[in-house]
């Protein structure tokens, strides 16, 4: 068995498959616990993955192999403490053991993916610097990526720190523990725009029975299961396999979250999610999709368009071509297809087109798509599930770039300006762009569809807003996707940009109100594509002393939409690729000004600068009490919550950010940073029993 990344999906062997994953160990010294007597266990049970909190051995991965089981190793380390500053070596060390590992199991048939930490404790990432914490991340990633091609990568997340996300990862991993079927859903449509253009996996969901009931668990488990099945994720991870349990030194007993007790006796989840279907692709009575493609010279485009559409793994759908005045050999290469509904125009424009497809459609929906897509196989099956469960009159997705194989296409697929949707919140759309843009043949009708005087571009932007003023909803479905190749040269990519300059003035002319003097005023976000993850001058919203459970991102405007692909990444190809955006920016502008839309160019302002750090310290404590404790006893006696993100509690005009390690054991460092002494901090420490490490290293 292989697993591989395919755009918002893992593959198996080829196939789009939804990882069924259980967490196993780390378990207490002589428990009885052997992959023997568990993993065939584990697979009749039902999942085909198990994940485990350690880089493994060859036994136990061969046992997995014997079982058909995949493994999802997570390579622990000490990310807990400050490896970026305090303790540099423990960074180094995890890369050394990280590579040296791979380098020996990297070919191994149950290894299926690996996260290269787990959890990083969100005061000790504010310590170090969160997007500094994110680039170290990344770097490990790459290193990982390096050593074992292929071989998926990422980092295990949780909510407290979504905003570490490192960019090269090749999948989004979540722990996530909500309770309520709602909240959880609700989240799961989040991570997919916090993921971008990648899958996103459960790494970690379960309930604690000494705390609920175990028919509470039984009932939660696959309803998460199916949940994150129907929300577009990649494999779900269920924690945990057995209720024995080994955490920072110790065995824990207060804790229950496996699926079998300490006797090994099972628990009612185990039966409940053994039996438990996961959703088929499609609602009950599948609509019938009239899959419409729009194109002018596009003879050398469209066959690998209409293969792939071809091969949409769906009941009923049609395909239909319009031929928008070729002038090259695309009529020829028509009549050569005996599948098809085409209809030949003169040159009459991209709306006239679509309308035209439209008006020959027979399904209910339509579905429509650019000669330069490749949709993928589980593209209609994806939006028909939307379809069922809302009543949005239009639903799009991502469209993502394939992996470019020259420096040029590098270029134009990272640079700004590619089309994207617009999202008011996580499901709920503004604009879809015409690359992947599906609407009731219903609502089409009603707002007369698509306006004529849009010949190259803008035709979806006023579409949806006319949808949206006619009272319908925009739905997004996130692992309904496109490939969707991006202008092969420079001059194709600034020649576009030109164009969507153009467009942008007779969109203005329309819909006024809409714009600012900077250009379109959207309500909603732009979807950037790359991961969400902290970059330098990003703020965090951390909440009161810094202890928000879901803690906000404010991004840096202006930045590209993707990365570079890490083959063509290099000191010159970001140098043309800044070039490149600036060019964009300027051309569009202007070609927007020339043609009578808005003509001012605004200016970002700068992010705040941080403040400065007066003073620091490192604090220990006999209990192993750390940042939590000091803060209580802080706010007991006058000091309150900071207002400036950079800090967590203040008193007059000192400011105070703290952060204790984890280090598995009762020796735990808690580091402070003052922005400027007062001898009421040192006091107050003392009293609450805390004292100066005499050595901070």
């Amino acid at each position: 068995m292989r697993l591989t990344v395919h755009g918002k999906h893992f593959h198996l062997d080829g196939r789009p498959h939804f990882l069924r994953t259980v967490t196993y160990g780390p378990f207490p010294p002589n428990c009885g616990h052997h992959p023997a007597d568990d993993f065939p266990r584990i697979r009749a049970a039902g999942f085909d993955s198990i994940r485990v909190y350690a880089l493994p051995d060859r036994a136990l991965l061969d046992h997995a192999a014997a079982n058909d089981l995949l493994v999802i190793a997570t390579h622990a380390w000490g990310h807990g403490c400050d490896f970026l500053g305090e303790n540099p070596h423990l960074y180094q060390k995890a890369k050394n053991d990280l590579i040296d590992w791979l380098t020996r199991h990297r070919d191994h048939p149950a290894l299926g993916a690996i996260l290269v930490a787990n959890e990083i404790p969100a005061d000790m990432a504010r310590w170090m610097t969160p997007w500094k914490v994110n680039e170290a991340l990344d770097e490990l990633i790459r290193s990982a990526q390096a050593c074992a091609p292929g071989l998926p990568v990422a980092y295990a997340n949780f909510p407290t720190t979504e905003y570490l996300e490192p960019p090269s990862a090749d999948f989004t991993a979540f722990n996530i523990y909500l309770e309520d079927p709602e909240t959880l859903a609700a989240y799961l449509s989040r991570l997919h725009h916090l993921a971008g253009d990648r899958p996103v996996f459960l790494t970690e969901f379960g309930l604690d029975t000494g705390r609920n009931s175990e028919k509470a668990q039984a009932e939660l488990l696959p309803a998460a299961l199916q949940l994150a099945c129907t929300h577009g994720l990649a494999g779900a991870t269920l924690y945990a396999w057995s209720d024995h349990w080994f955490n920072n030194g110790r065995t824990m007993e207060d804790w229950s979250f496996g699926l079998v007790r300490r006797d090994e006796s099972e628990k009612p989840a185990l039966r409940t999610v053994r039996e438990t279907p996961l959703p088929g692709p499609l609602p009950p009575d599948p609509p019938r999709f009239s899959v419409i493609i729009c194109t002018r010279n596009g003879a050398d485009r469209l066959p690998g368009c209409l293969k792939a559409c071809r091969a949409l793994d769906y009941p009923d759908f049609e395909i239909i071509v319009v031929n928008d005045g070729s002038t090259d050999g695309t009529a020829a290469l028509l009549e050569q297809q005996s599948d098809l509904r085409i209809r030949h125009l003169p040159p009459s424009g991209l709306s006239a087109a679509r309308n035209h497809g439209a008006q020959l459609a027979t399904g209910s929906l339509l579905a429509f798509t650019d000669d330069d897509c490749r949709p993928d196989s589980q593209w209609l099956s994806s939006l028909a599930r939307t379809y069922a469960e809302t009543s949005h009159a239009a639903i799009g997705g991502p469209n993502l770039p394939p992996a470019p194989d020259t420096l040029s296409l590098a270029l134009t697929t990272a640079a700004p300006g590619a089309p994207t949707h617009v999202m008011l919140d996580d499901t709920t759309a503004e604009h879809l762009p015409g690359c992947h843009l599906s609407v009731k043949q219903s609502a089409w009708a009603k707002i007369g569809g698509f306006d004529p005087i849009f010949k190259t571009a803008g035709d979806d932007v006023d579409f949806c807003w006319r949808l949206r003023d006619a009272g319908f909803t925009l739905g997004f479905s996130p692992a309904s996707f496109v490939w969707h190749h991006r202008r092969a040269t420079l001059w194709k990519y600034l020649k576009q940009q030109i164009g969507y300059g153009r467009a942008e003035a007779l969109l203005y002319q329309k819909h006024r109100h809409r714009f600012s003097d900077n250009g379109i005023r959207w309500e909603g976000c732009v979807y950037r594509g790359t991961a969400l993850g902290i970059e330098r001058g990003d703020l965090i919203y951390a909440g009161p002393t810094g202890e928000e459970a879901y803690q906000s991102l404010s991004k840096s405007p202006g930045a590209p939409v993707r990365r570079l692909h890490p083959e063509y990444d290099g000191p010159l190809a970001r140098v043309l690729l800044a070039l490149l955006g600036w060019l964009q920016s300027h051309l569009r502008h202007l070609a927007r000004r020339q043609h009578g839309g808005p003509s001012s160019r605004g200016r970002w302002p700068s992010p705040p600068r941080p403040p400065e750090i007066r003073h620091r310290l490192t604090l220990i404590h006999p209990a192993g009490h750390g940042r939590h404790e000091l803060y209580r006893h802080l706010l007991a006696h006058g000091w309150e919550p900071c207002p400036d993100p950079h800090f967590d509690l203040q008193r007059g005009s000192c400011q105070i950010l703290a952060a204790t390690e984890q280090t598995g054991t009762m020796v735990k460092r808690t580091f402070v940073a003052l922005s400027e002494t007062v001898d009421d901090f040192f006091s107050l420490a003392e009293k609450a029993g805390f004292r100066q490490a005499s050595d901070p290293s």
